[in-house]
């Protein structure tokens, strides 16, 4: 078993959590988190006057999943992250590991 932990857009959550549904991911968990990684700052404006912010709002998503899925599922993260046709920085980051134990709480005891 592998766990994906994947953190992207906000605004990209929708059609990502579709996406995986579509796949028949079983389940999943996503969060939103806030964050900054290159770009430690986002500069806007409000009512004429700059605004930094160190801090940005992300979907964070965590599926556990069986090894043969890993690679579909990734690309289906990707692709549905990406903003355009080959991303841009800041679109998200995807962890994969190992899990060596899966316990269901249901079934414990």
């Amino acid at each position: 078993m592998k766990k994906i932990d994947a953190i992207v857009r906000a605004e990209r959550m929708p059609l990502i959590k579709e996406r995986l549904r579509g796949m028949g991911v079983a389940g999943m968990t996503i969060s939103t988190v806030m964050g900054w990684s290159k770009n430690r700052e986002l500069h806007l404006q409000w009512r004429g006057q700059p605004v930094s912010y160190d801090l940005i709002q992300r979907a964070k998503f965590e599926l556990v999943i069986p090894d043969s899925q890993v690679k579909e599922i990734v690309l289906a993260i990707i692709e549905s992250a990406r903003s355009g046709k080959n991303g841009e920085q800041g679109d998200g980051m995807i962890f994969v590991s190992s899990v060596d134990h899966l316990m269901n709480v249901k079934y414990l005891g």
